[in-house]
């Protein structure tokens, strides 16, 4: 039997079992469970592989998806802001650089067909000085006071004053930060940022022009290092099964999308192979069933 007739055998036996997000003519592989470490908080993505054939000129090319459900990290994404280390102390230094800043909403969504890391918070910048008057109080000490004589005498301790703080001014902010993955080659993808969109709610601008920089503290910095933790091109890789890569896929495309609400991240791929071993890789994948990763 020839490979495009296998092929066909092997969709239609199939298609009763295909999730509805795949298209008439692919067959899945998964879904693989992957976790991944973020700033100490455990993301678990779901990858699914999607693959069709067909022939040309005597060869078999083979498409492949991989689609991982982002949705574990979208509902994480306030604990994972949460470990960013953010200015809280409003008397770190004698002077009125002092800034409290507080992130109160953080969200990952699917925006007019992009995705946002969005948040909103408030910065106070504090007046710290130093307390020119002491803090005293008296204690009792005993003490000699001549001829073997102890007795309890009054003594007046004193310690540094409470410093003077005063509130200069608060501002609210939020913030957008638009968010893409890309090729970088015929053979990896990486997350790339946008330029945050700012919106400062009153006049003291703590955050500077271009970047998300708010009292001192890069948070699109901090955001990107978590997201590529999360967002790893090797994670959705991990999903496919080898008897495909070993076939030395090139990628295609690399996109974020919504689903019904959930966020997902797809990478498509192309291999080019011999028909005389496409019935082998057939066979191989139809041994596949739901597996989860390490």
């Amino acid at each position: 039997m020839k490979a495009s007739a296998i092929l066909t055998t092997w969709i239609v036996g199939l298609l009763s079992v295909t999730p509805c997000y795949a298209q008439p003519d692919e067959v899945v592989v998964g879904p693989v469970s992957i976790s991944q470490d973020v700033n100490g908080i455990s993301v678990a993505i779901v990858a699914t592989s999607y693959f069709k054939v067909r022939t040309v000129d005597g060869r078999a090319e083979i498409k492949a998806r991989a689609v991982g459900d982002l949705s574990d990290l979208q509902s994480k994404i306030g604990a994972i802001v949460d470990t960013f280390e953010l200015p809280t102390q409003n008397c770190r230094s004698y002077s009125a650089d002092n800034p409290v800043v507080s992130i109160s909403r953080k969200e990952l969504l699917f925006r007019d067909g992009t995705l946002m890391f969005s948040i909103g918070g408030n910065v106070t910048m504090w007046d710290c000085r130093e307390n020119p008057i002491p803090n005293s109080k008296v204690e009792w000490e005993i003490k000699d006071v001549g001829f073997g004589i102890k007795t309890k005498v009054p003594v007046v301790v004193t310690w540094p004053g409470d410093p003077i703080k005063s509130k200069l001014v608060s501002q609210s902010f939020d913030a957008d930060l638009p968010l893409r993955i890309g090729k970088t080659d015929d053979y990896s993808v990486e997350l790339v940022l946008g330029r945050p969109d700012i919106e400062l709610k009153g006049q003291f601008a703590f955050i500077t022009e271009g970047v998300l920089s708010i009292a001192g503290v890069d948070i699109n910095a901090k955001a990107e290092d978590a997201l590529r933790k999360a967002i790893d091109q090797r994670i959705l890789r991990a999903s496919v099964p080898d008897e495909f890569l070993q076939y030395g896929p090139t990628i295609e495309s690399a996109r974020f999308f919504d689903d019904a609400g959930h966020l997902k991240v797809e990478i498509g791929m192309n291999a080019m192979v011999q028909g005389s071993t496409i019935t082998q890789f057939i066979a191989e994948l139809l041994k596949l069933g739901p597996r989860t990763a390490q």
